[in-house]
């Protein structure tokens, strides 16, 4: 296999000390964001830059849209536009609210685009648009994608995440509760339910940065 050594740089993950490779006797450019299969990687392991071109691509491809299929229905307008923001969005899902906003900004762009109305700007207008066409918020589509993955990896259904080493189960001794009992009696305690829906608990692991405690892991 053969490498273009031009397409080929050096990513250092949090280390100071730097070493130089050589690839068919080119020397390797150190650099500190570099793109990998769509998503945009830092040296910080941040995802300030990923989200700067997703944006200029999503705003990009919304005005490509505008151009071209501004007449068709509006379920046509609504697949089709949220394709860009969410690709990979399980990795990158920001915990900055500036990262948050410049996303939602764009979506509301795009309710509006979708509805065909912009000239509404009284408060509250874009909460409306997105209501009618039945399209939720970016913010709880990633959190929604998220705890799917949670899921499926604590059923064992993926092969690349072990549910064994990502997933440590928690050992409880505590005295469960026991709610009272009657015969032809149907009751909804809350402390029964609260003690069937927490029988399987994990231990959340120590973190000590803010990139790894909001990691996807």
């Amino acid at each position: 296999m053969n490498f273009n050594t031009n397409k080929c740089h050096i990513l250092s993950i949090k280390n100071k000390t730097q070493f130089f490779y050589r690839l068919n006797n080119v020397t390797l450019e150190y650099v500190t964001t570099n793109p990998y299969i769509g998503i945009t990687i830092s040296n910080d392991l941040k995802w300030h830059s990923n989200i700067s071109t997703i944006t200029k691509k999503a705003n990009s491809t919304l005005g490509f849209l505008r151009r071209n299929i501004r007449r068709c229905p509006v379920n046509s307008k609504r697949t089709s536009n949220t394709l860009v923001l969410e690709y990979g969005a399980i990795l990158w899902d920001p915990y900055h609210r500036g990262d948050i906003d410049k996303l939602e900004k764009i979506q509301h762009r795009a309710a509006r685009f979708i509805t065909g109305v912009y000239h509404s700007r009284h408060p509250g207008s874009v909460t409306t648009m997105l209501t009618n066409i039945n399209l939720n918020t970016l913010d709880n589509r990633r959190r929604d994608q998220r705890l799917k993955l949670m899921y499926r990896t604590a059923k064992g259904s993926i092969p690349a995440l072990p549910t064994e080493i990502f997933f440590r189960p928690e050992k409880t001794n505590k005295r469960h509760i026991q709610p009272k009992h009657f015969p032809d009696h149907v009751s909804s305690n809350v402390i029964q339910q609260i003690t069937t829906n927490n029988t399987r608990c994990f231990i959340v692991p120590t973190t000590h940065t803010e990139q790894f405690k909001n990691s996807f892991l």
